[in-house]
C-alpha cells in the first residue's frame, strides 16, 4: 500500500539523478568547449583582466621612457598636426640625449617641406617608425621594408593577422629608420586593447609589431628568430613566447609607474629634460592629446594612448614578465569543471543535500584559488570562473532531479499517510523514508480490532444514506482516536477499523497506547449512541480486539494496488478477541500478550481461560479495570 512504490526510486533515483546530472554536465562541457558567439570568451577575457589588474606588474628602474606629446605640449607649441619641422626639433633634442633608441608611435605617412630636417633627426639615432595595417590594398604597399625573421624548427602560427595593405611612412623617413613596426592593436569593437602584435602580415609582407621592432632597434638590429619547440620570437638576447595568433597578452604596470617613465615633450623641447634622463634609454614618442588619436581603451584606463600600450609591451619584453596561456588550457579546464561536476554529482547521490552542496563549493573554491594562483603568480592564464559554472550545471542539474524527486516522493507519502499516521509520524517518514524496511521485516506490534455491534441489521433499518453518514461520523472519530494514539490506521473492513501500534515506526509503549486508545473509542462511541438522532435508531456499541506479538509486516501488492499490512498470530488473535466480546459480553478483550506487555502499567481483570476459534489450547483473557458490565 504506502511504502514500496516510493523506496523503489529511492534506488533507482540515484541513476536519474546521475543521468540527469550527466546530460547536463555534457551540455555544460559541449558549450565551453564550442562557445556559440564566443561569450564564455569574452567572459574568460573579462576574468584575466580583473586578475591581472589585481595584481599589477611591478616596474623598478624601467629603462623606457615615453615623450609625450599631450595637451600642455599643444598649448606650449601649437595645435596639432604640429608641422614636421617641429617634430624635427623634437627628435634632435632626443637625439642629442644619446638614447639607446627612438620609437616614434606617429605615422609619418605624408610628405612636407621640412622632410628632409625630419628624416636627417631620424638619421641621428636608432629609430623605429610606425605603420599600420590596411584593410584594403594601396599603391603605398609596395614601398614597404619588411621584418627580417628567420625560422628554426616547426614554427606554426595559424592564426596570424594578414591584411591585404599597409599604410607606411614616407620613403625618405623609412630609409633613414632602423625598423618599422606595426602600431595596429588588436581589439575587436567594444572590447578593451589586451594584446599586440609580435608579428603580423600586410600586403603578404612579414612585419614584426611596434615593441618588437623597438626591442630590435636597441638590440643593435639584430634578426629576429622564430624558433620551436618551445614556439618563441627571439629578440637579440630576449625570448618571447610565440602564440598561434602573434600576439603578447599585456599585464599593465600601475598608473603611478605610467607617470613616473613619462615625460612631457615640452620639457624636452624647452631643454627640462637633461641627457643622464634620456641617455642610454629606449625613448618612444607619441601623443596622449585627444586631437592626436591615439587614445585606446584597456582594462585599466579607458582613455590610454597608444604609445604607453607600446611601452608596456617593450617592458614586459626586457623583464620576461609575459602572460600566456597554453593551447590545451580550454582543454584542461573543461576536465576540471568535469571531474569537479562528475564529484558533485556523486556527492548528491551519496550524501544529503546540504554536504554535498558544501563539498562542491569547497572543490570550486580551491580550483578558483589555484587558478588565480596560476594566473597572477606564474602568468599561466588560467580560468577561475569556467570550470565552476560547469560543476554548477550539472550540481543543479542533479540536484534539481533530486528536489522534484524527493517532493514526489513526499507528496506521495503524505497522502497515503496523512490518514493513518499522527503529522509527526509522516514527517519522520518523508524525511527519513529508509526507516522503514518495505520488502519485509518482524517486529513486535499490538494489534487493535473494532467493530459494531448490530451494524448489518441496523443498515437494514435505517437505509442507505443514513448508513453512510452515520458511518462516515463514527469512522472518522474512530481513526483519529487512534492517531491520536501514535497507532497507524492499517484499514477500514464494512463497520471495523484495524489498526497497529509500533508500525511503522517505532512505539515504546505501544500496548499501553493501545488499550488506552481503546478506552477513548468506548469513551467516544458512548458518546456518539447517546446522541438523540442515533440513541433512536439503536446505534450498537463499539467491541475491540487487543493482542501484542510479533507480526510480519511489509508491502504487499502490485503497482498501486500496494498495501503495508501485518501478518502473524497476534493480529489474527486480535480480531478473534473482537468477536469473542459478544460472546463474553464484553467491550474490550485483551489478550494474554498485551497483558505481558503492560506488566501490571495498566490495571486488567480476567475474565479466565477461553477457547479460541483456530487455536488448540484455550488461553486467558482480560479486560480494562473499571469496564461497565452490559
Amino acid at each position: 500500500m504506502i511504502f514500496g512504490p516510493l523506496m523503489k526510486p529511492i534506488k533507482s533515483g540515484a541513476g536519474l539523478v546521475a543521468l540527469v546530472g550527466g546530460l547536463c554536465l555534457l551540455a555544460a562541457l559541449a558549450a565551453a568547449l564550442l562557445d556559440p558567439g564566443k561569450a564564455l570568451r569574452n567572459l574568460r577575457e573579462d576574468v584575466f583582466d580583473r586578475l591581472l589588474l589585481w595584481s599589477p606588474r611591478a616596474n623598478e628602474e624601467s629603462p623606457v621612457v615615453v615623450i609625450d606629446i599631450g595637451r600642455g605640449a599643444l598649448e606650449a607649441i601649437g595645435p596639432w598636426p604640429w608641422p614636421r619641422d617641429r617634430l624635427a626639433e623634437l627628435i634632435e633634442k632626443i637625439a642629442e640625449a644619446r638614447p639607446a633608441a627612438l620609437a616614434v608611435n606617429i605615422v609619418l605617412s605624408a610628405r612636407e617641406p621640412a622632410d628632409d630636417r625630419l628624416a636627417q633627426a631620424i638619421a641621428r639615432v636608432p629609430t623605429v617608425l610606425a605603420m599600420l595595417l590596411d584593410p584594403a590594398p594601396n599603391s603605398e604597399s609596395e614601398m614597404t621594408y619588411p621584418t627580417p625573421v628567420a625560422t628554426q624548427g616547426e614554427v606554426a602560427v595559424p592564426d596570424l593577422l594578414q591584411m591585404p595593405g599597409v599604410v607606411p611612412p614616407a620613403p625618405a623617413f623609412a630609409a633613414n629608420a632602423k625598423g618599422l613596426g606595426v602600431i595596429s592593436l588588436p581589439a575587436a569593437e567594444g572590447q578593451p586593447v589586451r594584446s599586440v602584435y609580435l608579428l603580423a602580415v600586410g600586403a603578404k609582407s612579414l612585419f614584426a609589431g611596434f615593441a618588437v621592432e623597438t626591442l630590435r632597434a636597441d638590440e643593435g638590429g639584430s634578426t629576429l628568430i622564430a624558433s620551436a619547440p618551445p614556439q618563441v620570437l627571439r629578440i637579440g638576447s630576449h625570448a618571447v613566447p610565440l602564440p598561434a595568433d602573434g600576439t603578447m597578452r599585456l599585464h599593465f604596470t600601475t598608473k603611478t609607474s605610467r607617470e613616473a617613465r613619462t615625460v612631457p615633450a615640452e620639457l624636452v623641447l624647452k631643454g627640462g629634460a637633461s641627457a643622464p634622463d634620456l641617455a642610454g634609454k629606449i625613448v618612444m614618442l607619441g601623443a596622449s592629446a585627444p586631437e592626436a588619436g591615439g587614445l585606446r581603451l584597456t582594462p585599466v584606463d579607458p582613455f590610454m594612448p597608444s604609445v604607453e600600450i607600446e611601452a608596456e609591451a617593450v617592458e614586459q619584453m626586457l623583464s620576461g614578465h609575459i602572460p600566456t596561456r597554453p593551447p590545451a588550457m580550454d582543454w584542461m579546464e573543461a576536465a576540471v569543471g568535469g571531474l569537479i561536476g562528475l564529484l558533485g554529482i556523486f556527492a548528491f547521490i551519496r550524501l544529503s543535500p546540504g554536504r554535498a552542496a558544501v563539498t562542491v563549493l569547497a572543490l570550486c573554491a580551491l580550483w578558483a584559488a589555484t587558478a588565480i594562483a596560476i594566473s597572477t603568480r606564474l602568468l599561466v592564464l588560467t580560468d577561475p570562473l569556467i570550470p565552476v559554472l560547469i560543476a554548477a550545471i550539472a550540481f543543479q542539474g542533479a540536484a534539481l532531479t533530486q528536489f522534484a524527486r524527493t517532493y514526489r516522493q513526499r507528496l506521495a507519502i503524505e497522502r497515503r499517510f496523512a490518514m493513518h499516521l499522527t503529522p509527526e509520524m509522516v514527517r519522520r517518514i518523508v524525511e527519513n523514508p529508509s526507516e522503514i524496511r518495505f520488502a519485509g521485516e518482524t517486529r513486535m506490534i499490538t494489534a487493535l480490532m473494532t467493530d459494531i455491534e448490530g451494524f448489518t441489521a441496523l443498515t437494514e433499518r435505517v437505509g442507505a444514506e443514513a448508513t453512510i453518514s452515520i458511518l462516515d461520523r463514527y469512522i472518522d472519530a474512530v481513526a483519529g482516536i487512534v492517531i491520536s494514539h501514535g497507532g497507524m490506521v492499517d484499514k477500514i473492513v464494512g463497520d471495523g477499523l484495524h489498526a497497529f501500534f509500533n508500525a511503522p515506526l517505532d512505539l515504546p509503549d505501544h500496548a499501553e497506547r493501545a488499550v488506552a486508545c481503546a478506552l477513548a473509542i468506548v469513551k467516544a462511541s458512548e458518546a456518539l449512541r447517546r446522541e438523540p438522532g442515533l440513541a433512536t435508531i439503536g446505534l450498537g456499541r463499539t467491541r475491540i480486539g487487543i493482542e501484542t506479538g510479533p507480526a510480519v509486516l511489509g508491502d504487499v501488492g502490485r503497482g498501486a494496488r500496494r498495501d503495508y499490512t501485518a501478518y502473524g498470530s497476534a493480529v489474527n488473535l486480535a480480531s478473534r478477541l473482537e468477536g469473542a466480546n459478544k460472546r463474553l459480553g464484553t467491550t474490550v478483550l485483551i489478550g494474554p500478550g498485551t497483558a505481558k506487555a503492560l506488566d501490571g502499567r495498566i490495571a486488567l481483570r480476567s475474565l479466565g481461560w477461553i477457547a479460541i476459534s483456530g487455536l488448540d489450547d484455550e488461553i486467558e483473557v482480560f479486560e480494562p479495570e473499571g469496564m461497565p458490565a452490559r
